[in-house]
Order: C-alpha cells, then structure tokens, then sequence
C-alpha cells in the first residue's frame, strides 16, 4: 500500500510541478519571411570567408508575405523580385533540400537551398561545387 501511494504520490507532484511546452522557449520561426541581417559567406575556389566587417558593406534580405522579394546593400536598395520555395525538392538522383528561387524582370537567380535553424537561415548554391553559402540571422 505504501508503495502505491508513493507512485502516486510521484505521479502527481511530476504532473503538477512537470514544465507545460508553451512555457519552453520557441526555437524560432521555420518561415522565410521576415528580415535578415547577412553575417557572412563562405566559398569560392579558395574558401573565401567574407563578412560585413572583411568587405565593408552590408546586405539585408526582406522576405514578404505576398512572394515579393528585397535586397538591401547599406540600406540601399539593390535587387527586388519575387521568390518561391518549395520543399523536399530532388535536385539530383541522392539529394534532396527544401529550395528557394528568387526571380524578377531583370533577375534570374539559380535556386539555391535554404535551411533555417534557431533564427538564423543558411542558403547553400547547390548547382556550383565551389559556389558560397551565406548566413544570415532574423532581425526582431
């Protein structure tokens, strides 16, 4: 009997004192949309590390709700379009990766593959062995 009563007595103080999930921090956002603050890009067929501080500029990327696209360079505007994503995509016989192509009427961009962890978004070229891949992080 004492062993019962202890189980429950284990059960309930677990139930009560037991973290609800929307108390856990959120690891952030799975949308694109947003904004992003570029940290770095790293390729090239010397395996270049470039960053705001190395190159002197920034970049800011604005992903909107509508599909419409925004590049900043300094906050001036460089490129606008639109984008698209689409997930799961094979783009060869053994890979797969969720893509994002950026396109307009003077911009044709290859797609790319995007990932996003934590807040922070990677964009992989995934057609170019030494092309580069950039970080960028979402502005609150």
């Amino acid at each position: 009997m004492k062993i019962i009563l202890l189980a429950a007595s284990v059960i309930l103080l677990g139930s009560i004192t037991a973290c609800n999930k929307g108390d856990l921090p959120s690891p952030g956002s799975s949308s694109i949309v947003g904004k992003w603050r570029w940290v770095k890009s790293v390729g090239g067929i010397g395996g270049f590390t470039v960053t705001p501080q190395s190159s002197g500029y920034n970049i800011r990327n604005e992903f909107y709700a509508d599909s419409s696209f925004k590049r900043f360079q300094n906050d001036v505007l460089q490129i606008s379009g639109n984008f698209r994503t689409t997930p799961n995509y094979q783009y060869s016989p053994t890979e797969k990766a969720d893509i994002l192509l950026i396109s307009g009427p003077t911009l044709d961009t290859r797609p790319v593959s995007y990932l996003i962890r934590h807040d922070t978004l990677y964009l992989n070229e995934i057609y170019i062995a030494d092309g580069f891949n950039e970080v960028y992080v979402r502005m609150k």
